[in-house]
């Protein structure tokens, strides 16, 4: 069995320094030997990539995808360049500012998993629909589906692939004239839209597993009941932001805990120390 992590790491202060956290886990848990790290950007960030990750240049989107980067994140596994994913047995498709713990190391989905999102409620909800009945586009009615995908590596290149397609409709046509606002029908959630309708459309079984994928980075909860760990908006320990403002440096992690919360903060200080060139 072999399984691939797959993230796009383009060239910002805040996003190199969140995928120092998550290589320095995946190094911790010592997993290379059934999974393999793959890293897709800008020839300027993979210049401060570890060489023990496998490495894809590839420019981030151009045109209309510029002002909508979030879809950088997805829409790499879908080309030509990351066709080599399909000889993989798994693939786990994630954002940088996300964390490995040693519950990965046995973690095997049995059908397509995702995390849970919290993105939408009644309005979008309805709009979702509307747009996916407007697509000819089969939703089989699950919502909030999170941003970390893992499976059968041709799956998630598939939906990807589809989620860029359903994401240009939505900036182009829905979005044009105006961008709504959170916590309704928003432009700023595109991609979590898109992505919802092509799981929807292409996936017959989905698994929403929050207890393993996209788990909060501040919980108390032990490391070894989930796998894998995602910073959101917060500024509880462990906050991305407080992380990458410095704000942490003066602390000590309590190194014998099993706290989500402090083996965010040990890899975290640790990622300093060994990979300082990532924090430019």
């Amino acid at each position: 069995m072999k399984r691939a992590i797959a993230v796009y790491l383009d060239y910002t202060r805040g996003l190199l320094q969140q995928f120092a956290c998550l290589y320095t886990s995946y190094k911790s848990i010592n997993c290379s030997q059934d999974t393999d790290l793959v890293v897709f950007g800008p020839k300027s960030s993979l210049d401060l990539v570890p060489d023990d990750c496998i490495k894809v240049e590839l420019n981030p989107l151009d045109g209309i995808w510029k002002t909508y980067r979030f879809m950088n994140s997805i829409s790499f596994v879908g080309t030509k360049q990351a066709e080599f994913l399909n000889g993989y047995d798994y693939l786990l498709r994630t954002d940088v500012d996300t964390f490995l713990t040693p519950a990965w190391n046995t973690y095997i989905p049995n059908y397509y998993t995702v995390g849970r999102g919290a993105y939408a409620g009644e309005e979008v909800n309805e709009n979702i629909m509307r747009v996916a009945r407007k697509l000819n586009v089969r939703h089989q009615g699950i919502h909030n589906i999170g941003s970390t995908h893992y499976g059968s590596s041709s799956l998630v290149r598939d939906v990807c692939n589809l989620s860029v397609e359903i994401a240009y409709y939505l900036l182009t046509k829905e979005f044009a004239e105006n961008e709504g606002a959170w916590p309704g029908w928003y432009r700023g959630v595109t991609s979590m839209y898109s992505t919802e309708m092509a799981v929807n459309h292409l996936v017959d079984v989905i698994e929403i597993r929050p207890d393993q994928l996209d788990f909060d980075s501040t919980s108390t909860n032990s490391i070894y009941h989930h796998s894998h760990i995602h910073c959101w908006h917060t500024d509880n320990l462990f906050s991305k932001f407080k992380y990458g403002d410095g704000l942490y440096d003066h602390l000590e992690p309590n190194l014998e805990s099993d706290e989500i919360r402090q083996y965010c903060l040990s890899i975290g200080l640790e990622a300093k120390k060994k990979l300082p060139w990532l924090y430019i």
